[in-house]
């Protein structure tokens, strides 16, 4: 079967989305699914194509996709070029290898591309939503009212999104849910004091953060409102917890936020008006993200909305114990210990005090949540998604018929 991959953005973009477009190729291609990832050209990257096995290629186009802080002129430019340099892609493909199947992910622009393909040539796609978020309404009109008609099958990565589909009247019975995947191979946790010293010196954070010192670690994209907003909360509680304990633990305790937006500069004042620069810093984004999660010692994520945050599949698979709000598919990873209510800073300060002072509970409920997410292996999400694939060509040759 050949299978194209139709995205805008691809790892090494460290975006959860592009982490998933690589990993999901990767894990699917075997010798019965060749698959073909058509994506614009990460930063650092050159090349036109990239082999990663015998039956996984990536295709770069020409263009790279717009950062979060482009404006409307910018971003219409490069849809219109995403789409113009796509088709001509695909089609290029199509009549070299015949193509069996389209998976294309959001934004809209690629789920419009598959359905010109089903129009033209009767090839099937699946269009997978990753959440709830995007910044133009327009996207979910086109998505609602064109997309989902022409699509045999939309994979969701939180149960929560259906909601919103039911209540646009959209075909629920064409919804699967499927989640994101975890490299387990690619998280660990440092064993000792110089491992840990040694990945400080190699993320060049040594002289903020000392080897001995407490770490929280934050990862999340400031592009949502709702998503800072719930950062802010875990700043101002990490700061009722730190004024609670003794001067000398004060200067322990750390919190590392990772992540940019257009939100970040809230973020940012709020950490002035507490006076927490020895504390808190702010880091921006990484493309050693594991290694940070290596050094720390507890993993927070308190958003006010999420689908499925990767951010804490990873936190967990390296050995984490995570602050989580109920937000998205949270309680499908961690142990019931870790989850808090939306807003509660009170709340966030006792689990704070709760996982500094009981270093062998916390590893208790690091190991629970790391049962958990055991059945979110790649090799697991991977053969569901073979089994849609099937499911969905030969339901397009059974309509050929």
């Amino acid at each position: 079967m050949n299978i194209v991959r139709l995205t805008t953005r691809i790892f090494p973009d460290k975006a959860g989305p592009a982490v998933y477009a690589f990993f999901l190729s990767k894990s699917v291609s075997d010798k019965h699914f060749h698959m073909f990832n058509i994506t614009c050209r990460p930063r650092g990257v050159f090349e036109k194509i990239k082999i990663i096995n015998p039956f996984f290629k990536i295709y770069y186009l020409p263009i790279k996709a717009t950062r979060w802080d482009a404006n409307l002129i910018e971003h219409l430019i490069f849809l219109l070029k995403f789409g113009i340099y796509s088709f001509k892609k695909i089609l290029k493909i199509h009549r070299k290898y015949r193509i069996d199947l389209i998976h294309c992910d959001n934004p809209a622009v690629t789920g419009l591309i598959a359905s010109v393909f089903n129009r033209l040539f009767k090839i099937p796609f699946i269009y997978t939503h990753h959440g709830l978020d995007s910044h133009f309404k327009v996207n979910y009109l086109i998505e609602l009212r064109l997309i989902h008609k022409f699509s045999s099958f939309n994979i969701v990565v939180s149960r929560s999104m259906i909601r919103f589909f039911k209540k646009n009247k959209v075909d629920v019975e064409k919804i699967v849910w499927i989640p994101v995947g975890i490299d387990f191979g690619k998280f660990y946790h440092v064993n000792t004091m110089e491992e840990k010293l040694a990945i400080m010196k190699q993320l060049n954070i040594n002289k903020l953060v000392d080897v001995d010192d407490f770490i929280i670690l934050y990862v999340g994209y400031m592009d949502l409102k709702q998503k800072v907003l719930g950062m802010i909360d875990f700043l101002n509680a990490f700061n009722k917890f730190l004024k609670n304990r003794k001067e000398k633990e004060q200067e322990k305790l750390k919190l590392i936020y990772l992540g940019d937006g257009k939100y970040k500069d809230l973020l940012e004042k709020e950490v002035e008006n507490l006076n927490l620069r020895n504390n808190v810093y702010l880091l921006g984004i990484t493309s050693e993200i594991e290694k940070f999660y290596a050094i720390s010692d507890i993993g927070a994520l308190t958003s006010y909305i999420e689908g499925f945050p990767i951010a804490i599949l990873e936190a967990i698979a390296s050995n984490l114990a995570c602050i989580c709000t109920d937000v998205g598919e949270v309680k499908e990873m961690v142990d019931e210990e870790s989850i808090i209510s939306c807003g509660n800073r009170e709340e966030i300060a006792k689990k704070l005090n709760l996982f500094f002072e009981n270093k062998e509970r916390c590893k208790m409920i690091s190991q629970k949540s790391l049962q958990k997410i055991r059945k979110f292996d790649w090799v697991h999400v991977a053969n569901k998604i073979k089994n849609l694939y099937r499911k969905t060509i030969n339901k397009q040759l059974q309509k050929d018929k």
